[in-house]
């Protein structure tokens, strides 16, 4: 999937707006205040919805089957050249042997699943680092070690280095 489109989604609160609006098409709760109309902004921008005339919104399927469309054409979308080979439709297969390899694969994972200066919890990035890989902690672990990532003292937020 796309990153504008993993990103949209990734925040909690705009995943439930954007429920809510697939489910019941009112966002009227949910997009209360600042905060809300920042969601609302987000995902439009990201094609995820879109306004009507009386007030409401309309979810866009077809924006899902586009992104897989261009995920299935051939090489992996986005992924620099050089990781390709360790990527099979969008999930990362395998670990560069070379330290230098991983480190590039690990900064493009954190640059593609992580907004800068956004606090996030462990669960949170666990969530994120398992669509592209089933062994979340061990990306989480190296990208901590490779500084790419980082942890709070008491480990319970993180945030893109």
């Amino acid at each position: 999937m796309s990153r504008a489109l993993l990103s949209a989604l990734a925040d909690p609160e705009r995943l439930k707006l954007y429920a809510s609006i697939v489910r019941f098409g009112d966002a009227a709760e949910a997009a209360a205040g600042k905060a809300g109309q920042k969601h609302l902004a987000r995902l439009i921008k990201a094609g995820l919805i879109e306004p009507l005339p009386d007030g409401s919104f309309k979810a866009d399927a077809s924006v899902f089957q586009d992104a897989l469309a261009a995920e299935t054409q051939g090489e992996e979308q986005g992924v620099p050249k050089e990781l390709r080979p360790f990527f099979t439709e969008g999930r990362l297969r395998s670990m560069p042997m070379r330290p230098a390899v991983r480190h590039e694969l690990l900064a493009y994972l954190v640059r593609s699943l992580f907004e800068e200066a956004h606090p996030y919890t462990e669960p949170e990035v666990n969530q994120r680092f398992a669509t592209v890989h089933d062994d979340s902690a061990m990306l989480r672990r190296y990208c901590v070690e490779g500084g790419l990532l980082r942890r709070t003292k008491d480990g319970a937020s993180y945030q893109a280095a």
